[in-house]
């Protein structure tokens, strides 16, 4: 199965593909608009407030194919919210990829490939929606500690901040990583 952010992000380095190779045709005033807000094609649109909804009708103006991706992305945000079986989702996921085919945007080609080849693990998402994002969360937590111990002069202070932060799990866990040979 694979987690749903990773596959997310597959299409997401291909909106920011769009966007760079976009970004060199525009005017120097569009190309900073579209620099700086370049975090709201990222976000999910129902998440957006009214002024970064108006903002990004202005970045997606700036080219049809960056709309264009948007859009895909967007449908494969719903297609994972909204598929209620594994049946459904195997239908919905052959629409995405015949609507991203028929874009003809050499980035989206490109990450549709990945999407073809995962297909199986992809749409088996949906047999159990499980998600490991917490786990890689706290393992990214855990390893930035890991690195900022080595400029620490008392090396109990990164395991004091566990223990408060997250409780006896996180302590488990880093000592654990510390303490057990590679």
């Amino acid at each position: 199965m694979a987690d749903r952010f990773h596959v997310n992000g597959y299409i997401i380095d291909a909106l920011n593909e769009v966007r760079r190779r976009v970004s060199k045709d525009l005017a120097p005033q569009a190309r900073l608009n579209l620099k700086r807000h370049r975090h709201l094609l990222n976000k999910r649109n129902d998440s957006l407030t009214d002024a970064q909804q108006v903002q990004l009708e202005t970045l997606l103006s700036y080219s049809e194919d960056l709309n264009a991706v948007y859009e895909l992305k967007e449908l494969l945000i719903n297609w994972y919210d909204c598929s209620p079986n594994h049946q459904a989702a195997q239908a919905g996921f052959q629409r995405w990829l015949g609507i991203g085919r028929s874009y003809d945007i050499p980035e989206i080609d490109k990450a549709l490939k990945t999407f073809v080849n995962w297909r199986n693990e992809i749409t088996n998402y949906h047999f159990c929606r499980f998600t490991n994002g917490i786990v890689e969360g706290r393992n990214g937590k855990i390893k930035s500690l890991q690195r900022r111990r080595f400029f620490v002069q008392n090396r109990t202070l990164p395991t004091k901040f566990l223990i408060r932060d997250h409780g006896y799990l996180m302590l488990h866990m880093y000592l654990a990583r510390i303490l057990l040979p590679r």
